[in-house]
């Protein structure tokens, strides 16, 4: 199959209705919504998230699913992202209406739920995978990390990353975010205030 147009993906975000399909079933549809240049990544981002999950006592199939679907609507960019939210009558905060980066986030949870029936645990993965959270569980930890460190991913203490990952869940999540929210802060951009939730809310575990 052909790589979709975004004018096709809206159309099959909006009205596809896909439950069921199996985990390749799932892989392959995906791929025909991606970028190609966003392949590899998500690819890599399921093989991690898998991997996670082995160690850290999660399903893996419901990491495997999240990662695949991370950003099932990526490929919609600024305009298209909000259109896609209109469409699909979701409601955002201004933050994140304001940065339609952001958006992909919510609007694959919305996708993942509604075109693939995916359960509550795979969709809030996706929800919280680019932002973060306050009270993340483990698999939304997982999906965040595995979107960070997996192995196309390249940059300085991305190694770090990987190895506490391995050995301390909430050490990397905390660690991911930092780097996250500093690139941001010398960028001379706006931090999510999701993402400082998720920060403070690990402070306060400690």
């Amino acid at each position: 199959m052909e790589k979709m147009s975004n004018q096709q993906r809206m159309t099959f975000f909006t009205t596809a209705r896909q439950p069921g399909l199996s985990d390749n079933a799932l892989k392959e549809t995906v791929i025909q919504l991606l970028k190609e240049s966003r392949v590899a990544h998500v690819l890599g981002c399921a093989e991690t998230a898998v991997e996670l999950a082995g160690i850290w006592g999660e399903s893996l199939q419901d990491a495997y699913r999240a990662a695949i679907l991370h950003d099932v609507t990526k490929a919609m960019d600024g305009a298209d992202q909000q259109a896609l939210c209109k469409a699909l009558e979701i409601q955002v905060e201004a933050f994140l209406w304001d940065h339609p980066k952001t958006l992909h986030q919510v609007t694959g949870a919305v996708v993942a739920q509604r075109v693939f029936g995916e359960n509550p645990a795979v969709v809030d993965a996706v929800r919280t995978h680019t932002t973060g959270a306050a009270g993340m569980n483990t698999l939304q930890k997982i999906i965040y990390i595995a979107d960070y460190m997996e192995p196309n991913r390249d940059f300085e203490g991305v190694e770090q990353l990987r190895a506490l990952a391995r050995k301390d869940l909430d050490a990397a999540l905390k660690m991911g975010l930092e780097m996250s929210v500093n690139l941001l802060r010398e960028q001379g951009k706006i931090v999510c205030p999701y993402s400082l939730a998720a920060l403070e809310d690990l402070e306060k575990e400690k």
